[in-house]
């Protein structure tokens, strides 16, 4: 940008100056031709001018009478052309007495020895003049800008580069009752885009909505706890908050991949299946409420291959109540499962502990067309729940 500028100012300085140097030219062939009877009648009688030696030849700016100051504003901004003053259409008669060194006729000015018009000389002082050093004066200096910045590696406020950035990501990390994590998302550029969300060994793959919106529950799984969002192309973002509550939670969470169907059923306290105690993805229940259970389902099964969890938890250290909680895998037959073997992970938090990973494999059912399910109990441990002392 700098440089263009520079050429532009350039371009107009030389434009003036051949301008003004037409003007100058064809003002100085008429003087010469009107001057010229004159000059031969005057020869015999005008004396020599001493020779100025290289220190005091005069430039054509300081020979020029003062009726000069009337020339054109573009031959006054050149800095390469001298002022020339206007020339009527009919001479006065010169005197044969030798005229003042300090104000001599231009024919006589014109053919000084030493004096080079093509040479560039000083601006005459004025409002031009002042203009032109100031513009000159102006260019020279570094401009900075805030692209100027940003290349040079200048910080930039995070909200501010944000801004700048017409495609950027915000995620947004706060904790919310029941050692949860309020994940927000806004992604102005990626409405509909699938995106995955992590977070301390959990994985699950969602839709974004139309304006680039999600807004998700996420179980915390460590104290300090941070959560990755990932772009199909690549591109991620993060965040994290400390989770003060998560010693009080007791927390099993299973993992998978569509086409696959799992349910992760909890039975509190003894209670059968379709009980009120029965806690899954039809009963998933309220986080924050001291004497239950809840279940949090992430994952959208729609999305082909994509990866589904479920994770139960129970706020141990608010209870007024003790006792078991059963934990049940349930897998329906479907023909995208049936003799196929499939995979799993697990991760069981206790408190502050840290939290344990297995992977377990169930091979299906070969495909008979009947359906049904294959329930998998003992396969995690049941839940110890103490009274809050």
């Amino acid at each position: 940008m700098k440089r263009v500028r520079i050429v532009a100012i350039t371009a107009v300085a030389l434009g003036a100056a051949v301008t003004a140097g037409t003007k100058f030219q064809q003002a100085r062939e008429a003087a010469l031709v009107a001057a010229q009877p004159q000059a031969v009648a005057s020869d015999a009688a005008a004396p020599v001018a001493p020779a100025r030696t290289s220190g005091e030849n005069t430039s054509l700016t300081q020979l020029a009478p003062p009726a000069a100051e009337s020339a054109s504003p573009s031959l006054l901004a050149s800095p390469f052309i001298a002022r020339v003053p206007p020339q009527t259409a009919s001479a006065v008669p010169r005197s044969s007495t030798p005229e003042p060194a300090s104000a001599p006729q231009l024919s006589r000015a014109s053919v000084l020895p030493g004096v080079d018009v093509a040479a560039p000389v000083a601006p005459a002082p004025g409002p031009a003049a002042d203009a032109l050093r100031q513009i000159a004066e102006a260019e020279t200096l570094p401009q900075t800008t805030a692209t100027d910045a940003a290349d040079e590696g200048a910080p930039l406020d995070p909200q501010l580069q944000a801004e700048l950035e017409a495609c950027a990501v915000w995620l947004v990390v706060t904790p919310a009752p029941g050692a949860m994590l309020e994940t927000s998302v806004y992604a102005p550029c990626d409405g509909d885009a699938v995106v995955t969300l992590s977070h301390a060994g959990l994985s699950f793959d969602t839709h974004l909505s139309p304006d680039g919106q999600l807004l998700a529950q996420i179980p915390a799984l460590t104290e300090q706890a941070q959560v990755t969002i990932r772009f199909a192309d690549g591109r991620e973002q993060s965040d994290q908050t400390p989770v003060a509550d998560l010693a009080m939670v007791e927390r099993v969470a299973l993992q998978w991949q569509a086409p696959a169907e799992m349910r992760l059923n909890a039975y509190e306290f003894g209670a059968s299946y379709g009980d009120d105690g029965h806690v899954y993805d039809l009963n998933p229940r309220q986080a924050g409420v001291t004497d239950q259970g809840f279940l949090t389902v992430l994952g959208d099964p729609a999305i082909a291959g994509s990866h589904l969890a479920q994770i139960y938890s129970y706020p141990r250290g608010e209870t007024p109540r003790s006792g078991r909680v059963a934990l049940e895998i349930e897998v329906p037959i479907t023909e995208a499962t049936c003799g196929r073997a499939l995979t799993a992970d697990t991760i069981e938090l206790h408190g502050t502990a840290a939290a344990q990973i297995r992977q377990i494999r169930l091979d299906m059912p070969v495909c008979d067309g009947q359906g049904g399910f294959l329930v998998l109990p003992g396969v995690l441990p049941d839940m110890q729940i103490a009274l809050n002392n």
